[in-house]
């Protein structure tokens, strides 16, 4: 859960308070202005994105670990057999 709020945060820095420093240094290259302020719900849509992906990359690592343990005890339990 850390790491999904730690991504939302990093999200949410570079989009807010970043956004005007960006559109300061790029606004020849970017262009807009005002006007274009219906675009923040989408801001918002990929920071929550952003959380998703994370959260979602979390549970699949967390999964991967437990097959794996799973996998080294399994072999373990085999090798112990043999052994025996």
């Amino acid at each position: 859960m850390k790491k999904v709020i730690a991504a939302m945060t990093v999200m949410f820095l570079a989009i807010v308070p970043l956004g005007g420093v960006w559109s300061i240094l790029f606004r020849s290259i970017i262009g807009g202005s005002t006007d274009q302020s219906f675009i923040y719900p989408i801001y918002v849509g990929l920071i929550l994105l952003a959380g998703l992906v994370v959260g979602a990359a979390v549970v699949c690592y967390e999964e991967i670990e437990k097959l794996r343990k799973e996998v080294k005890s399994i072999k373990e339990e085999e090798e112990k057999s043999k052994q025996e």
